[in-house]
């Protein structure tokens, strides 16, 4: 089927509202993982200092995040679901503002019988054809992204991973630093003890 500008505005828009899905699509499953990530992280927080906590508190603590978290949630896919449906209406429109333009420019082309319909199209057709082709880049870079958030559970594995690795190195250096500590203050209890002893021995040297 031959191309005009009229079919061309129409597949742009159509890329366009594409890309917008895409994005809102990838926001909405990186804003449930980092849900996921912070119930994990809390309730792991709370588990730890259980021996601080009544089980009562620790209880109360937890089912007060995961309400929270669950606002979060709904809010989330609320917000997106709503922008999914904008997104769908601005398109719709444009596509049928797109059709009714190019009807009516049809329409008065064949009354006049100008040819300028024909004639814009040959002019026009090529600059909005490689927009159209860089929309469609742009488009599947989105698709790329919702794909590549959709399937990366190994990237909050990752942050988890990381941060158990940090706290181990601390644990380590502080353990490190109070053994120094330790040592320290062994060695100055000894040299106190000697000095003290010197002192004594001069002393009964003196008295003598």
């Amino acid at each position: 089927m031959s191309k005009n500008l009229s079919t061309v505005a129409t597949a742009v828009i159509e890329s366009y509202g594409n890309t917008a899905r895409n994005v809102i699509q990838a926001y909405r499953v990186g804003g449930e993982r980092v849900i996921g990530f912070v119930d994990q992280r809390f309730e792991a927080a709370v588990n730890t200092g259980a021996a601080r906590l009544s089980d009562e508190l620790r209880s109360n603590l937890i089912d007060a995040e995961k309400r929270l978290s669950g606002y979060y949630s709904k809010g989330l896919e609320f917000g997106t679901e709503r922008a999914e449906t904008a997104v769908s209406t601005v398109v719709d429109l444009a596509a049928k503002g797109v059709e009714v333009v190019a009807a009516n420019a049809e329409r008065f082309d064949q009354a006049t019988k100008l040819g300028a319909l024909d004639m814009l199209n040959r002019v026009a057709l090529p600059a909005a054809t490689a927009v159209s082709q860089v929309v469609v880049r742009i488009e599947e870079g989105s698709s790329e992204l919702k794909k590549r958030v959709a399937g990366k559970p190994a990237a909050v594995k990752a942050v988890v991973k990381k941060a158990k690795a940090v706290r181990k190195a601390a644990a380590k250096t502080t353990a490190k630093t109070a053994k120094k500590a330790t040592a320290t203050k062994k060695a100055v209890v000894r040299k106190a003890t000697g000095v003290a002893r010197k002192a004594r021995a001069s002393v009964a040297q003196a008295a003598a």
